[in-house]
């Protein structure tokens, strides 16, 4: 058995996906009936997609990274790691087969967002329609690429330096990529701001662009196609520094520096 096999039998037999999927399934369908839809009716639809889409990145960050955290960490620590290298299977080989494995997972998650945006809040109208279609596509593609890395970096660090520190750091960089880097965006155009702010900001991870539910929720339609595959182009770029990042701080041994 391969270590990707390994990864996902260790999921099922965890079981926690279950109720993963049933929160993904049922929170975008019970919780907007909690918004004051009786009075205005065009609520509960985008209360419905703002929820769907909520719930997906509240699950990427508490489920995905955790369990990537939690891999990297018993890999290395329990000796699994080193049991695998010595059968031939490399330590890139070995991270990217435990991350394959925690994303599979993730993409019915993503599905069901989709599904519940297009089966339960599509706009009547027939262009509107289309627009919200591609939208939640766009939504689905830049969710990936923001969780992907991140938890390929969860994994890396995890065997290095443990679980917490390995779930820890890239949930910190994606809350503050999607949240905090706005305050510190708003902060460099106050006059007299230190000009080391702005280093940093254009250093930040930017995860906010990957974040449309505003698009969805006011019916703003997708990104211009030249918009979309800039921020794209942008994230992959960010991928390829993380990734790398990652898997030079993987190690598949059980000792700790």
């Amino acid at each position: 058995m391969d270590l990707f096999r390994l990864t996902l039998s260790t999921l099922i037999a965890r079981k926690m996906w279950v109720v993963v999927l049933l929160a993904a399934i049922f929170t975008p369908i019970v919780f907007p009936y909690f918004t004051p839809h009786e009075t205005a009716t065009k609520l509960l639809e985008p209360a419905r997609a703002q929820t769907a889409w909520t719930v997906t990145w509240i699950i990427g960050i508490l489920w995905t990274l955790s369990q990537a955290a939690r891999f990297g960490d018993s890999n290395s620590r329990t000796g699994i790691g080193a049991y695998f290298r010595s059968q031939g299977c490399g330590p890139i080989r070995q991270i990217f087969g435990m991350w394959s494995a925690i994303m599979l997972f993730l993409l019915p998650v993503v599905a069901i967002a989709i599904g519940m945006c297009v089966l339960f809040a599509m706009p009547s109208d027939a262009t509107e329609a289309s627009m919200w279609v591609n939208t939640n596509l766009q939504f689905a593609a830049l969710f990936l690429l923001t969780i992907g890395p991140l938890a390929l970096l969860g994994i890396g660090v995890a065997s290095r330096f443990g679980a917490l520190i390995g779930y820890v750091l890239p949930t910190a960089l994606c809350v503050y990529g999607l949240y905090g880097v706005g305050y510190l965006g708003m902060t460099i155009k106050l006059p007299g701001h230190n000009p080391v702010l702005e280093w940093v900001y254009a250093l930040s991870p930017q995860y906010h662009l990957a974040n449309l539910t505003p698009r969805l929720i006011f019916k703003m339609g997708h990104l211009e196609m030249g918009a979309f595959l800039g921020i794209v182009g942008y994230f992959t770029a960010l991928t390829l520094v993380i990734g790398s990042f990652a898997t030079l701080m993987f190690r598949t041994d059980p000792l700790r520096n």
